[in-house]
């Protein structure tokens, strides 16, 4: 199955803007990123010390935040489309 990974701000930086990322058979939020951060830099950028996805990373799924669907268990699908940011802040 092929997922598009969009990233923003410092993620973009490590990761890449867009990335098309090829997993095998069923996979989760979980699966995509353990192969997305391959390098130690993107692993520290996403997970915290005990492996759980830092606080501040955001992530969806076609649109919707992984906490509101399956957290990193949030199954994925051929063709879906990812988004990681980190908190948005304005005035």
């Amino acid at each position: 199955m092929k997922v598009k990974v969009k990233t923003f701000a410092k993620f973009r930086e490590v990761l890449g803007k867009e990335l098309d990322v090829e997993l095998d058979g069923k996979a989760t939020i979980n699966d995509l990123l353990t192969t997305m951060c391959t390098s130690h830099q993107a692993h520290n950028l996403i997970f915290d010390e005990s492996g759980k996805i830092k606080e501040y990373v955001n992530i969806l799924k076609k649109g919707r935040h992984i906490q509101s669907l399956n957290g990193i268990l949030t199954e994925l699908e051929d063709g879906d489309e990812v988004a990681i940011f980190p908190p948005v802040a304005g005035g």
